[in-house]
């Protein structure tokens, strides 16, 4: 007998349910990129070139996911498409790239000015969600004035900080 597929395996979860899920999990993204910019910030400055410290960082971010991720994975990664890999690969790409830029950003300037700039990644999410996934996502009014105030906010910081 053959097992389903283990999406098909899991109950669904409510939408409400699943949209709070989905907050707190961005809110502990913010909160660990926040302290992740504190540790990069000693790393840099201290013991490790911004392009090093980048690379022991994914090497240990990589090994922690795999350990996450379990032997379910490895099955996973078999039935996956070949559209599948190349988007993993460009994922990866783009995500390492944004690691390097954010790690010699740290070098070269304080924490608290490079800290929201890259918080204004929600922006460009807006702007690449109405280019490449209008079939798949909808961009509201709200949100739009969201990501107005996340720049203003930005702005602000960095106009106190000079």
């Amino acid at each position: 007998m053959t097992r389903p597929p283990t999406s098909a395996v899991r109950p669904l979860i409510a939408p409400r349910r699943q949209l709070l899920l989905g907050y707190a999990a961005a809110v502990g993204a913010a909160f660990s990129f926040a302290l992740g910019a504190l540790v990069v910030r000693k790393a840099v400055t201290d013991y490790a070139t911004p392009l090093v410290a980048a690379a022991y960082s994914m090497m240990f971010g990589c090994a922690a996911v795999t350990l996450l991720a379990g032997r379910g994975a490895v099955a996973e990664l078999n039935r996956a498409s070949r559209v599948g890999w190349a988007l993993a690969a460009a994922a990866g790409v783009v995500s390492s790239t944004a690691a390097i830029c954010f790690y010699f950003a740290l070098s070269a300037a304080p924490v608290v000015l490079v800290a929201p700039l890259s918080g204004t990644s929600p922006l460009f999410a807006m702007l690449f969600t109405i280019i490449f996934l209008r079939r798949l996502e909808r961009v509201t009014p709200r949100m739009i004035a969201g990501c107005v105030l996340v720049v203003v906010g930005v702005a602000f910081i960095a106009v106190g900080r000079s």
